[in-house]
């Protein structure tokens, strides 16, 4: 499964690299034409608003499967080897069924009900659904973090959070 992991998470990167450099060429684009030619491009901020949303998503999810979130272990460092191992394998099978649940299952009927009410942008010829589907894209990635994480708990070979 860890194959699987490092892949999603380079997959990630790639895309996390793509949607910023992106999001950073349409947000000078918007300045340069609001301070060069008095008026900023008309598409320009919702492009900006889309892309951000993409990159936080996917941004969530790649900082979860990397284990770099913020966390209080404060808690598992001050218990036993196997009472810390069994409380990792809860918390994997929370997270996990609280993304499968929520941001999968949840996120998809979000995207098809926004899809089927055929809202449109107002200055880019996109359907608003599409910004929704971010939330489903990154549960799906956040899926298969929680459940490696899960399988390698339930293994005994849990991988550490990287020190800061």
């Amino acid at each position: 499964m860890t194959d699987l992991r490092q892949l999603v998470a380079r997959l990630l990167t790639a895309i996390s690299v793509l949607v910023f450099v992106v999001l950073l060429i349409d947000v000078l684009w918007g300045v340069l034409t609001r301070y060069a030619f008095g008026h900023q491009a008309p598409w320009s901020e919702e492009l900006a608003r889309l892309l951000l949303v993409w990159l936080s998503m996917l941004g969530t999810a790649l900082a979860y499967g990397q284990h770099s979130h913020l966390g209080v272990d404060i808690l598992l460092q001050n218990i036993t080897p196997e009472a810390r191992r069994l409380a990792e394998i809860a918390i994997h099978a929370i997270v996990l069924a609280f993304v499968a649940a929520v941001m999968v299952y949840g996120g998809t009927q979000l995207f098809l009900e926004r899809l089927d009410a055929g809202q449109v942008m107002a200055t880019l010829p996109v359907r608003k659904a599409w910004m929704y589907l971010a939330i489903p894209t990154s549960g799906a990635a956040m899926t298969v973090f929680a459940f490696d994480s899960l399988v390698s708990a339930l293994r005994g070979t849990t991988v550490a959070a990287p020190e800061v």
